[in-house]
């Protein structure tokens, strides 16, 4: 089981030096989350956190309620349910001793695109007056009639749920009011898009 997790933010890629090294970080920014309820065994049939991101104060006067930006379902087990109480702020506390982390997120989305950009393919002929230079040319056997699974097409290319095991934490940094974390590499994701630190 897990021993917890942390929803940040995606910010800009740098470089750093480590042991004489020029090594590619991603900063990622930690937004405010909170324990809202715990799902148990006997209400729900499964034991499960319910974490929500960036609460939104709405208007009481008009019996609207809290509101989050997002909301999370995260399994835990008794000994975080004993250690953390419903309501308690995840902060960066979590982080202590750790060294590496699984980072969860959905990468980019490069829309429709051509078997020659999403897989690489050669295409065609590009001269003596040949139309189909991008094309993917035969799409299977005669039988059966249809085209057969994890054959090459057109389509939507990326935004696809991407998990990273065993990241490492570079660093740390608390300043302006704000908590960055140093992740070795690139990560998935678009610039502020939502990532999952999985703490092992």
């Amino acid at each position: 089981m897990n021993k917890g997790w942390l929803i940040v933010t995606k910010q800009e890629m740098t470089k750093m030096w480590i042991n004489d090294n020029f090594v590619p970080v991603t900063l990622v920014k930690l937004v405010p989350q909170e324990i809202v309820r715990y799902k148990t065994q006997e209400k729900d049939g499964y034991v499960s956190a319910v974490v929500g991101v960036q609460k939104k104060e709405l208007k009481k006067d008009k019996g609207q309620k809290i509101a989050y930006k997002k909301t999370q379902e995260y399994k835990v087990d008794d000994a975080f349910v004993t250690s953390h109480e419903a309501w308690s702020l995840l902060d960066l506390w979590l982080l202590e001793g750790i060294t590496e982390v699984d980072v969860t997120g959905v990468s980019k989305g490069k829309g429709f695109q051509g078997m020659v950009k999403k897989f690489h393919i050669k295409g065609g002929w590009a001269t003596h007056g040949h139309k189909f230079t991008r094309t993917g040319w035969s799409k299977g056997n005669r039988k059966p009639r249809r085209t057969l699974k994890g054959h090459p097409h057109a389509g939507h290319m990326w935004s696809q749920r991407i998990t990273l095991k065993n990241i490492p934490i570079i660093d740390k940094i608390v300043k302006d009011n704000e908590t960055l974390v140093v992740l070795k590499g690139s990560l998935p994701g678009a610039y502020n898009s939502l990532l999952t630190l999985t703490i092992k």
